[in-house]
């Protein structure tokens, strides 16, 4: 096992670029090769590599080594289905909390403007399962949300009338994260075709 000050930011590092994108799906993911750009040793890289696996971010067959998963329509779809579920769930036991929510996107990308309201929603509920699930998921649709503006050129304003919502305690809030993901989910082909 890797030192923790050689290990964090080495997993930090690789767990951005796959979210970023810098490998297509389907990239393999050489260690030597990893720790060459990276700078450490290959143990680090392993290491984290191994943790990635855990969190979906990697995929690792035996004999084929570590891949850049692919990212299905079936999986996308159970993705945007289990994301609204949860935030829906936290909404209805939670809604008292929305007003202590501050929304602050300073120099933030659309898809990191996205994760982190969807976060701060999670984390109203106060249940680790919750806030631990939806941003893994925030997480794996990274790469999906990175093109949402070219299927949804109305997608920055959708999020700003949602943290709206959010901030007026809207009971409409519900509905329009309903429409939100719903709306995902029937350009899921979409989606999928433009990051493979």
């Amino acid at each position: 096992m890797s030192p923790a000050h050689v290990i964090e930011p080495t997993c930090k590092k690789l767990k951005y670029m796959l979210m970023e994108g810098v490998w297509p799906p389907g990239e393999k993911l050489e260690a030597l090769r990893l720790a060459d750009e990276l700078g450490v040793s290959m143990t680090p890289v392993r290491d984290c590599l191994n943790r990635l696996v855990g969190e979906g971010l990697v995929e690792m067959k035996p004999g084929e080594g570590y891949r850049v998963p692919r990212i299905s329509e079936k999986a996308l779809r159970d993705m945007l289905v289990v994301n609204v579920a949860l935030l829906e769930l936290t909404l209805i036991t939670r809604p008292e909390e929305l007003s202590h929510v501050e929304f602050k996107f300073k120099n933030c990308t659309y898809a990191d403007r996205v994760s982190t309201f969807f976060d701060l929603i999670a984390s109203l509920s106060g249940n680790i399962i919750i806030i631990e699930t939806v941003r893994s998921l925030n997480e794996r649709m990274h790469i999906v949300r990175m093109k949402d503006l070219l299927v949804f050129p109305d997608a920055l304003q959708e999020i700003e009338e949602l943290e709206q919502l959010s901030a007026n305690q809207d009971a409409g809030l519900r509905s329009s994260l309903y429409k939100y993901h719903q709306r995902r989910h029937e350009k899921v082909s979409t989606l999928i075709d433009l990051i493979q």
